[in-house]
């Protein structure tokens, strides 16, 4: 997670997306370094259980910053996403669906993605490489390696092309 956590913007707002418990969007929060976090989950249960624990447990009076809670599928958020967003935990089919789907309702503004995705690295890799409007948009900027207990997982970063 510290990982994923440097490679975060400052000063832009967070999207985490799939985020079950909220651990990167509520670090992001904590750090009073990002001005808006987004926590975006398809199943409302998780995203009503992260919304409750946030107010009852995190929520400070004196942060300024800005908190919102999706309860959809990624690919269906149509605000304009802007700063960076994380799609991690999840198979490379599902973030190929958020990406095309954020793609299709043109709300992409984001400075970065960070993709994690649980298995099927390479695929999603060769996907976005002949993803002709995704190159035009995002550059490869680091690829990296997380270490979860014995396993070990790719993660992408890309950025806006300029």
């Amino acid at each position: 997670m510290n990982l994923i956590f440097d490679y975060l913007i400052p000063g832009e707002p967070v999207w985490d997306f799939c985020c079950d418990h909220g651990y990167m969007g509520l670090k992001a929060y904590h750090s009073c370094q990002f001005p808006e976090v987004h926590f975006v989950d398809q199943v409302p249960h998780i995203i009503a259980r992260l919304e409750q624990s946030f107010l009852t447990k995190h929520q400070k009076a004196e942060y300024t910053q800005k908190v919102f809670f999706w309860a959809q599928s990624g690919e269906n958020i149509n605000s304009p996403l802007n700063g960076t967003a994380i799609i991690a935990g999840v198979g490379a089919h599902t973030i190929l669906q958020i990406l095309r789907g954020l793609f299709a309702q043109n709300t992409m503004n984001a400075s970065r993605f960070i993709l994690a995705p649980q298995k099927q690295e390479e695929f999603l890799e060769q996907e976005l490489s002949a993803w002709n409007e995704f190159q035009t948009r995002f550059k490869i900027a680091d690829v990296t390696h997380i270490q979860e207990g014995s396993r070990h997982r790719k993660l992408l970063i890309f950025d806006k092309v300029l």
